[in-house]
């Protein structure tokens, strides 16, 4: 047991370590951590996303990936309006700043965390569960932004043609087109030769290392102390609150281990990063949530490490 639990929680936090540590010792230049990102989001990932759909019944485990969808969705549902409900009550915050800071108190990085380290934990349906929970992610973005749309001056209605515009764009990104590709060739029941699943998987392997470590390379252990109480508030939502009520939902609706390890997961893993995209693009609670997802991402080193240990002991024979 111990062993497995090891094995489940060392990857994750050497990666992010590794990249901190050739950040500090100046072996590599963070300014360039955009490149390694990029490669994530637009290769390795897709490569692993079609390769692992394609060795699945799609059909046949759609359902599984549902339950983790509308488990996933809840979750993040329910924390938005717990923190939406702090923000206004008790920190008297208004429409827009509120939901900026209950944004950052429930999006998870899905994408470039808790993606990668499902793929670890869940060899097979890893990278599936991941890429939902992108879907899951860009739900709340979108949110964020017709909020936005909503309470700005300069416009009285709600724009839905912007909205659109930014739907669209999301499912130009790559890893949502290797999803519906992967989807279509698991419905039809294809297999990749031999020779080119091996180099898929070569490519897909790649992504959990880069991407961690790309992370750790970023990581500011500054940035966040000009708002201590603000990311503190944040961190309890998210680090806390949100793994700990997707872990009693799994339970109380009897989900089934895989969507459960994967809801969890995924509601354990620090504020996503896009958030803070938005928030810049739209110039507001800016330098809060950049500090925010500094925050989180720095304090989800210890709290990762204790639910990955968790969850290898809740479910060992699923969790590798």
């Amino acid at each position: 047991m111990p062993g497995s639990i090891l094995k489940a929680i060392f990857p994750v936090i050497a990666y992010l370590c590794i990249g901190y540590i050739a950040k500090r010792t100046k072996k590599f230049d963070p300014s360039n951590s955009g490149i390694l990102i990029g490669y994530v989001l637009n290769i390795s990932i897709p490569c692993m996303i079609v390769l692992d759909m394609t060795r699945q019944d799609m059909f046949k485990d759609l359902s599984k990936y549902a339950e983790f969808f509308g488990g996933y969705l809840l979750v993040s549902a329910i924390v938005f309006t717990i923190a939406y409900s702090y923000a206004r009550i008790v920190k008297r915050q208004n429409l827009l700043i509120g939901s900026y800071f209950s944004a950052a108190a429930s999006y998870s990085n899905t994408c470039m965390i808790a993606l990668p380290i499902l793929a670890i934990m869940l060899p097979v349906g890893g990278a599936t569960y991941g890429v939902i929970g992108v879907i899951v992610l860009i739900i709340g973005l979108q949110t964020t932004s017709i909020i936005y749309e909503y309470t700005s001056e300069e416009n009285a209605k709600l724009d839905v043609r912007k909205i659109l515009i930014s739907i669209g764009k999301a499912m130009k990104a790559n890893y949502f087109i290797a999803m519906v590709l992967g989807l279509i060739l698991s419905f039809l029941g294809f297999q990749f030769p031999s020779v080119l699943s091996t180099s898929l998987n070569a490519v897909g392997m790649t992504t959990a290392p880069v991407a961690l470590f790309a992370i750790g390379a970023q990581l500011n252990f500054t940035l966040f102390k000009n708002h201590i109480r603000i990311v503190s508030e944040c961190t309890f939502f998210k680090l806390f609150l949100m793994p700990a009520l997707a872990w009693f939902i799994c339970d109380l609706v009897k989900l089934p281990p895989a969507p459960s390890v994967a809801v969890i997961l995924c509601s354990a893993v620090p504020t996503a990063k896009c958030q803070y995209a938005v928030a810049r693009s739209h110039d507001v609670y800016v330098e809060e949530t950049e500090s925010i997802v500094a925050g989180t991402t720095i304090l989800s080193m210890v709290t990762l490490a204790v639910v990955i240990a968790m969850l290898a002991k809740e479910y060992p024979t699923l969790v590798t």
